[in-house]
Formats: C-alpha cells, structure tokens, sequence
C-alpha cells in the first residue's frame, strides 16, 4: 500500500519538481544548436525556455484547482500524459514553429509537476512536515539540474537536437510510473471542493491579502526572475563573450547545479536544527552579496572564472531559499492548497518568463545583460526579505 512517506514517496515529489528544471536545464547546451539550425539568431533559442515558461503558466491556472476538485493523482496522470506526447511531437517536427508550439505545451503540462508536488506537501499538514517534504524533495530535484545540461551536451555530442526532446519523453513516462508506485491519493473525496470562478476569486483575495503568502510568493518570484535568464541565455553569453562551444556549456552550467544541489541540502538538513526564518534570512543575505558583485562586474570585462563565482553563490542561494519559502507560502492555505500553489506558480513563471525575455532583449554580444538581470534578482531578494522577514 503506497504511504504519504518515505524516500520513495519523497524522492517522487522531487521527480515532480523536476520536471520543470530538467525541461528547462536540458536545453541550456541546445538552444544555440537550434537556433542555427532554423537559421535563426542565437538568442532565438531563448524561446525554448521562453515558450516552456509561458505555457507552464497557462497550464497552472488549471491545475490546482482542478486537482482541488478532483483529487491530485487524476490530472497528475492526465497533464504527465501530455507532456509525454509533447515531446515526442518536438522530437519529430521540422518545423520551427510547430517546434515552438510544442514547448508551449509541454510547459502547459510539464507544470503539474511542482504545483501538485507542493499541494502534495501541503496536504501533509503543514509546519515542519511540509517544509521537510518540500525541502527533502528539492534536494531530489537538485540532481537534475546537475545532470540535465551534462546529458544534453552528451547528446549533442552523438546525435542531433531531436536527442534532447526524446529524453524529455523518457523522463514523463518515468515519472508517471513512479508517481502509480510510490504515490497515494492525499486529498480524500470528502475534502475536496467543486472549483468556481467566484470561488478562486475569493480565495485568491484572501491569499493576496496574507503576508506570509505573499512574502514567501514575491522570493520565489525574485529568485526565478535571474535564475531563468541563466538558463535562458548562458549558453549564448559564453559562447559569445568566452567562446565556449554550446556543447560544453553543460559540464559548466553543472557547477551551477552542483550549488544549487548543496543549497537544497543546507536547507533540508539545518532547517530543523536553526529554524526556517534563519536559513531564509542566511539565503536572502548570500543572494543579496552575489547580487551586489554581480552588477559590479557589469562595468568590468571579467575572466569566465570571475563572473561564473557569482553565479555560483546566486545558484546556491536560491536552492537555498526556494522550497523553504514556498513551504511559508502555503503554511496559511490549508484546504486550498492546489489554488495556492497554482497562484504562486503563475507568478513564479510570469517573471521567469519575464528574466528570460529582459536578458534576451538586453544581449549585447558582452556578458553585461546577464549580469544585470542575476545581479537585480539577487539584491531584490534580498530587499524582499527585509521587508518581511518577520512574516518568514
């Protein structure tokens, strides 16, 4: 019988959470490659994290509350589904704008993942629980971005572009597999709720009026805004201003993922131990002085080794912060918890969307528009955690 515990219940909710990042990372060393091959700019294959982003965010508005409404394992199985055939159809199109469609909608899908993973967590009670789960599970979630980027620039080695979207396959299937296995149902019939429009509306002003939700929202926020434009244009910036081919981008987007993987597990281990509110404020500071040093390399023409320290301390801080300050998030939604969860996974993924779009459109040739936009992220965290730090 599948129990709410456990690693492999865990280690799934981390697979859930991942579906995001793997989608995303793995695309770093790839975005370049397809943009030459449509004959398009570089900074064209933005719009493979561009596209995913929007599209994740539609796909949000629907999930939790629908998950609400019928359980979570029905649209988890449904929307996993999807984002199967969605890669496939990337996977065997020439067409670039069909390509396009298809990232749209594996990010319309590929979004259940983390909003049911958190609704998940949240069904467990709250507290400490749910920030144990959530924090046990980005820890999980952590080995894909270290392993998505080294599998793409494998791929690229051996095979084509098409490579990359047949392994996004793979992973949904996989993750539809473990989630019948290690996954039980956690929201009883009888906790569930019929989802109107007057209903949300409600329930989304009692949120947008709660401190701890929108604080804990507004760092989630923040830390996306620079670590998307990362992703979305690291391959174009070093290759441009380092000259480093997008096939080995991958080995060095891992030390980032490396990072971000030993700020997740800083998080889960000293959480207990120190409190939440004094791992959220260690990470707010971190963020904060990569932000700072950041925006000052901006004005100077640093060594790949110089600007990459900062990206480092940035990506450890935001695994830092990330699965705790969605933990207090969701501590004040109680039933509502797929609502919830889908709200601040819209708002997440508008300003992913938005630090991808702004360091595309700021590309010079030079590492400057990146700087700017990590740099801003991190100070912003920082700012955000001072004004409510009391609430975190």
């Amino acid at each position: 019988m599948k129990r709410a515990e456990g690693a492999a219940f865990v280690g799934t909710l981390g697979a859930l959470l991942a579906v995001t990042a793997a989608s995303n990372d793995i695309m770093v060393p790839a975005q370049p490659i397809i943009a030459r091959t449509f004959t398009m700019p570089e900074a064209t294959g933005s719009a493979m994290i561009g596209m995913f982003s929007i599209g994740y965010g539609f796909g949000l508005l629907i999930w939790g509350p629908l998950s609400d409404r019928f359980g979570r394992l029905t649209p988890l199985y449904f929307a996993l589904a999807g984002y199967t055939l969605a890669g496939t159809v990337c996977a065997m199109t020439d067409s670039f704008s069909i390509l396009v469609m298809g990232r749209f909608a594996q990010g319309f899908m590929g979004g259940v993942g983390p909003t049911l993973a958190r609704a998940i967590s949240r069904d467990l009670g709250g507290g400490t629980r749910t920030a144990q789960a959530l924090s046990g599970a980005t820890v999980v979630q952590g080995i894909a971005p270290v392993f998505a980027p080294l599998l793409a620039s494998a791929l690229l080695i051996i095979a084509d572009w098409r490579s990359v979207f047949w392994a996004l396959a793979v992973l949904g299937l996989s993750v539809i597999l473990c989630v019948k296995f290690f996954v039980p149902e956690t929201l009883p019939p009888e906790k569930r709720k019929v989802p109107s429009i007057a209903q949300m509306g409600r329930e989304t002003r009692v949120l947008l009026v709660t401190p701890g939700f929108l604080y804990g929202t507004a760092m989630v926020m923040s830390v996306f805004f620079g670590y998307t434009a990362l992703v979305g244009m690291g391959a174009a910036m070093t290759e441009s201003v380092y000259d480093l081919p997008p096939e080995w981008f991958g080995p060095v987007f891992a030390v980032n993922s490396v990072a971000y993987l030993l700020g997740a597990m800083v998080a889960n281990r000293l959480a207990g131990r120190f409190g939440i509110s004094a791992i959220i404020k260690g990470g707010a500071l971190t963020a904060g002085a990569s932000g700072v040093y950041l925006l000052a390399l901006s004005a100077m023409a640093p060594s790949l080794v110089m600007l990459w320290v900062g990206v480092v301390v940035f990506v450890f801080a935001f695994g830092t912060v990330l699965a705790l300050c969605a933990a207090r998030a969701l501590e004040p939604a109680g039933s509502i918890a797929g609502t919830a969860a889908s709200i601040m996974g819209v708002a997440q993924t508008l300003f992913s969307a938005l630090g991808v779009f702004t360091a595309a459109s700021l590309f010079d040739g030079s590492h400057r528009s990146l700087c700017w936009v990590i740099g801003a992220s991190g100070v912003s965290l920082f700012v955000i955690w001072v004004k409510g730090r009391k609430y975190l």
